[in-house]
């Protein structure tokens, strides 16, 4: 009986205790201090959340939702979008309102865009967008919208941002300066970006001077920025440099990064067209060493380009070459983003009208019957009739479609394979193998390439025919293809000649592969030709070194390799190595 007593007297000292410990953390102000700090100190949030989140079960329902709102806009900062995504629908669970709720589905929206699902993002931006309409109160409804033209903003759908940040201005009139300052920013950047340069000029300086009275710096900053973009983008460079120059000083002392990488960028473009040449490299080179993420992706592009430009200008044409490649398939990334963003856009607004048009159609369809039941029971059987003629009609048009579509998919891959071996031709594999080796290089991953040529192929073609030499080619073409990986890239280089680009995989996995090709080429029985003869393969191989920026220096290494091989012997595998540089290369001539 005692231990009874004192195991119930423990519980109820760890129940009071728990309680007095939820009276003396003021959790609100915990997660008040963490909002304030998302922006400055991702250091001290990170090290913040893990400790509201170790008393989770001591939150409200309210604070649980807003912890895991804050946890996801960590993750959105530290470029985590699966887990932010996570994070937002477990704040869903608490089942937020009013401005709270938007919050989350609008950072939900930005969580999508990191992620490349644009037509979600889009679909939920058009959901959140009818209950930010339904709100009565009028700050919670100003507030949203501008959170909805950031969104509007990363999805480039600037007209929409436009008519939201006039409709922000119009409800707030004024009378929160926070808002005004806001709306007046968006409402600048929403005509600069579609190309009103005369407006957004005066409007960045309206915003600049408000927001200069009503004590936003960061605002005041930005609008600056906007005015040197204004006139950057007129050509007007001397004229933009100063604004620059002042925003970069004042970013600088919020260390606001991507600002600053921004504005970098920007004064590295303006001292080239002014022909300060070192300036110009100077702010290149410190962008081109940012780590290669998406969020970089536009700055390293603009950059690529002024270095190609300089090192041109200094006669040093092969670095010119290789900085435009990087730049070419960096613009090449961007506008394939920028075309995705604008079909999900434009997919994402003709569902909105499709389902608006559907359900007027289905009243209007509902009332049309009603008027006409007893025409309709008399006209049955003509109605029958006219329903089997339209399903045919349909029948017919999805059958033209689908032929037109399958006719369309044939000349495509006709245009992109080789026509004696189907396999992908030289332009298309290189094209496909470049894309590859981009995206390796930005994720600093490895990449192989295997040249392969056939020994003595013109022997075979000489001594038992061109018939035989396509038998031979294509039989070559089907043993290595069925020893493929699916990220490999098999082409036909021209001749007897062969590639296998290998994203992902290092010299030595390379080599052993193409030891294996070798093996079962040399094990090929050519009886099924209607001869007797051996062929056999002689292979070069080479991989990425950290001073390639395009392709080719990869296919010169594998192509010398190769070389080294047809002279070892034939039948063999070599891997570049800098013994088999041509001998002006050793030389530096």
């Amino acid at each position: 009986m005692p231990k009874i007593v004192m195991y119930f007297f423990m519980i109820i000292v760890l129940l009071f205790s728990r309680a007095a410990i939820a009276d003396i953390v003021d959790y609100d102000k915990e997660l008040d201090i963490i909002e304030q700090s998302l922006k400055t100190d991702i250091g001290y949030v990170i090290e913040k959340t893990n400790i509201v989140l170790s008393s989770e079960s001591l939150l409200s329902i309210s604070q649980h939702s807003r912890l895991y709102r804050l946890v996801g806009s960590k993750d959105l900062y530290l470029g985590h979008f699966v887990e932010a995504d996570k994070a937002f629908d477990e704040a869903l669970k608490y089942g937020p309102v009013g401005e709270e709720l938007t919050n989350i589905y609008l950072l939900k929206i930005t969580a999508n865009i990191g992620l490349k699902n644009y037509q979600k993002a889009f679909t939920l931006l058009e959901n959140n967008l009818s209950r930010i309409d339904s709100y009565q109160d009028q700050s919670i409804k100003i507030m949203s919208y501008i959170r909805l033209m950031n969104v509007y903003l990363q999805l480039d759908a600037y007209e929409e941002m436009l008519r939201i940040a006039q409709l922000a201005l119009s409800l707030n009139q004024g009378e929160d300066p926070k808002s005004e300052c806001f709306s007046m920013l968006y409402h600048s950047v929403a005509h600069l970006k579609l190309a009103h340069f005369d407006q957004a000029e005066t409007l960045f300086k309206d915003t600049q001077l408000y927001c200069k009275n009503h004590d936003f710096p960061l605002i005041e900053i930005m609008s600056i920025k906007g005015q040197g973009n204004v006139l950057f983008d007129k050509g007007l460079y001397a004229e933009a440099e100063p604004f620059y120059l002042v925003a970069l000083e004042r970013y600088q002392k919020f260390k606001f990064a991507v600002e600053i990488n921004e504005i970098q960028s920007y004064l590295s473009s303006i001292y080239f067209h002014l022909g300060d040449y070192q300036q110009a490299d100077m702010f290149a080179q410190l962008i081109n060493a940012l780590p290669n993420k998406p969020s970089n992706m536009q700055v390293k592009k603009r950059v690529s380009e002024i270095l190609s430009l300089i090192a041109g200008k200094r006669g040093q044409f092969d670095k010119a070459y290789q900085y435009q490649v990087v730049a070419s398939a960096l613009g090449q990334q961007l506008l394939d983003e920028q075309k995705v963003k604008e079909n999900a856009y434009q997919m994402a607004r003709f569902d909105s009208v499709e389902k608006n048009r559907e359900n007027t159609s289905l009243i209007q369809d509902h009332e049309l019957l009603m008027k006409q039941k007893d025409l309709f029971m008399k006209e049955k059987s003509s109605s029958i009739m006219f329903s089997t003629l339209l399903v045919g009609l349909s029948v017919g048009l999805l059958l033209l479609l689908i032929s037109a579509w399958m006719q369309r998919n044939q000349f495509m891959k006709q245009a992109q394979r080789d026509g004696l071996t189907g396999i992908f031709n030289r332009r298309t594999g290189q094209e496909m193998a470049e894309n590859e080796f981009i995206q390796a290089q930005t994720l600093g991953e490895s990449f192989s390439v295997v040249l392969m040529d056939l020994d003595l192929f013109k022997n075979i073609n000489d001594q038992y025919g061109h018939a035989t030499g396509d038998w031979v080619l294509k039989k070559v073409t089907h043993v290595i293809d069925g020893m493929l990986k699916p990220t490999d890239i098999f082409t036909r280089m021209g001749g007897e000649e062969f590639a296998i680009f290998m994203p992902k995989q290092t010299e030595e996995i390379a080599a052993d592969f193409a030891e294996r090709i070798r093996n079962e080429i040399a094990n090929i029985n050519t009886r099924f030709s209607g001869h007797d003869f051996t062929v056999t393969v002689s292979c070069g191989v080479s991989s990425v070194g950290k001073d390639d920026l395009s392709l080719d220096p990869l296919i010169h290494r594998a192509d010398l390799a190769l070389y080294k091989a047809k002279h070892n012997g034939r039948n063999c595998v070599k891997c570049y190595n800098d013994t088999m540089k041509p001998l002006s290369a050793l030389t530096g001539q």
